[in-house]
């Protein structure tokens, strides 16, 4: 059996004093008698160790994308899955997309144990239910042509790891995000990307420097698949959906930058292409209306640059 496609084998309880996300961290022995601007020097002092973590994982995370992308730029879906802080920052990743780049809401999704109201509420218990992440799965319909993307800081989650499970009986690909690395968490995806902040200020307290990390990985993992998929242009969102006073000015800034006209016909020519700034720029480069705009962009699958005819990027 390929290393991708092993099956993990059931094991003992974990030890969770042994877990790096759970150890005190030796350096705040005395956290709670320093004065309050040591207090919070220490804490963002320790938050640059994310950072640096995460750019230690700069390979797996880039075969991430490069998965993500295939699967996306084919018609599936990624899939976020994870509890407590961790599902939440999925579901929050998941959610910044549509408006971000002008995918489908179901493009993107997230899943959290404990449903909707445990993004504002704790739901006890709830990352300990495997049996709720493979129904979620279920209604989801996921299957061969998504990835599932594992979300939990201490790689014990059993949510988590039921979604791995879940998510590879369906046939899916499979992607891990954790700060504990371990084996049964490898046997279950296809990338593990592990960065490996060091035990918390406040220990055990995961949203803190685990939860940064996670963060970051987060939207490096979507915002360098919607580059790979022509959703960006140079820096610039080409494809964001104006849905709101700022995001409509934004859109007429990029379409004034991209085009280079003046402001009055950058607002004429965004009125015509609905305020979406690939639309727009392809109707100024290559003098077609917006409906012939929108029909080569969907040709080329959204792809900007390749709409406009500009080649394949450099590998």
């Amino acid at each position: 059996m390929p290393p991708s496609r092993r099956r993990a084998i059931p094991g003992r309880s974990p030890n969770y004093a042994a877990l790096p996300t759970e150890r005190a961290n030796p350096r705040f022995r005395t956290l709670d008698r320093l004065p309050t601007e040591q207090l919070v020097a220490a804490i963002t002092r320790e938050d640059r160790r994310s950072a640096a973590s995460v750019a230690a994982v700069r390979q797996p995370l880039a075969r991430a994308v490069e998965l993500v992308a295939g699967a996306l730029g084919a018609g599936g879906r990624l899939v976020y899955a994870g509890a407590g802080t961790s599902g939440r920052l999925g579901v929050l990743d998941a959610a910044e997309c549509p408006p971000t780049f002008g995918v489908s809401p179901g493009q993107v999704t997230g899943v959290i144990a404990g449903g909707r109201r445990a993004l504002w509420r704790a739901v006890e218990g709830a990352e300990d239910r495997g049996a709720d992440a493979r129904r979620a799965l279920g209604r989801l319909r996921v299957g061969p042509q998504d990835v599932v993307c594992g979300i939990c800081a201490s790689g014990v989650t059993p949510f988590a790891l039921a979604a791995l499970r879940e998510a590879r009986r369906r046939g899916a690909r499979t992607i891990a995000v954790t700060c504990a690395p371990s084996t049964r968490l490898r046997a279950l995806t296809d990338v593990l990307v592990a960065p490996r902040p060091g035990p918390e200020v406040l220990a055990g307290s995961t949203r803190m420097k685990a939860g940064l990390a996670t963060k970051m990985v987060l939207h490096t993992l979507t915002t360098g698949v919607m580059v790979r998929l022509g959703k960006v242009y140079g820096g610039l969102m080409v494809d964001l959906r104006p849905s709101s006073r700022k995001l409509r000015a934004r859109a007429l800034r990029i379409i004034g930058e991209l085009t280079g006209l003046p402001p009055a016909r950058a607002r004429a020519l965004a009125g015509r292409a609905r305020g979406r700034p690939g639309v727009a720029l392809v109707m100024h480069r290559l003098g077609v209306d917006a409906g012939r705009a929108r029909r080569r962009l969907a040709a080329h699958g959204g792809n900007l640059r390749a709409a406009l005819g500009e080649g394949r990027r450099e590998r």
